[in-house]
């Protein structure tokens, strides 16, 4: 029986365009209001208690955050960089997402002004993306075991197997396996974070769970609907790394690999969700 799901329904690509890195601009004349969200089924593919259990169990929930708010008024793409500038200055987000307490102002600075972010495709509509890993023989198609090698630390993480080193060892024949595209996609990043886990991370020997989580956080954070003509589908939500923020150090250890946040906005529902993890060294 082959471990390889063929399907995350919904996902399906919205966007044509290539991620795009920028930096603040804050010309835009709207103004944008969050509201918390006090609905505990809204991850209801995440957080069940199998599911939790196996986050703890790879080191992921002891320093990661999930939330979801509201905002009040509509929201292009052209108006990003307002929209996260107002996001990260909003007393009710500031509240509910502790990471942001973490920012320091210059003097005299009022407000959060410089930031550096990246948006990401979402064209990849199911877990093809992930043929290379069994393409490349990384991992056995039926059983879906991971293939081991010997052990190398990269930044704190143990890698032993080639999945592992085609997600973060730059240097080693498995990388390769991955186009640029591909590593752009939210997708790939959502796997990528799964995978590596915390930093107090039992991992697994086969890959169907890493599989079935990314599955899990795909549908709860990423918004989709069917072309009413096509019944195609296609993604609604814009995913967007968050390089950086003003000169703060958002995370215990700085510019680590395993470091994430990201912002995750649903345009036509008006919903937001910022994820994020903060690498904390076991040792």
């Amino acid at each position: 029986m082959s471990s390889k799901p063929s399907e995350i329904k919904p996902i399906e690509s919205s966007s044509q365009n290539p991620p795009s890195e920028n930096s603040s601009d804050d010309k835009a004349p709207l103004k944008y209001v969050f509201q918390t969200i006090d609905d505990p089924s809204h991850y209801s593919h995440i957080f069940t208690k199998e599911n939790f259990k196996t986050l703890e169990k790879w080191g992921l929930s002891q320093n990661m955050e999930l939330v979801k708010f509201r905002f009040n008024t509509s929201f292009e793409l052209k108006d990003l960089q307002r929209f996260l500038k107002d996001l990260f200055n909003d007393p009710i987000v500031k509240k509910n997402f502790p990471p942001l307490t973490l920012v320091i102002l210059q003097d005299e600075q009022k407000e959060i002004e410089n930031f550096k972010y990246k948006v990401l495709h979402t064209q990849a509509t199911n877990m093809d993306l992930f043929d290379p890993i069994y393409e490349n023989d990384l991992v056995t198609l039926d059983t879906g075991y991971i293939h081991q090698d010997y052990d190398q630390i990269v930044e704190d993480i143990t890698v032993s197997d080639k999945l592992r080193q085609s997600l973060i060892v730059e240097d080693s024949e498995p990388y390769s396996v991955f186009s640029q595209d591909q590593r752009d996609e939210f997708l790939f990043h959502i796997f990528k974070r799964i995978v590596i886990g915390g930093s107090l991370c039992q991992y697994e020997e086969r890959i169907e769970p890493y599989l079935e989580m990314t599955k899990d956080f795909y549908k709860d954070i990423v918004s989709a609907a069917k072309e009413p003509e096509t019944g195609k589908i296609y993604i609604r939500s814009v995913p967007v790394e968050i390089l950086s923020i003003e000169k703060s150090n958002l995370y215990k250890k700085k510019f680590h690999p395993q470091n994430f946040f990201y912002v995750i906005i649903d345009p036509y529902q008006r919903y937001v969700h910022l994820w994020y993890h903060n690498w904390v060294p076991f040792w």
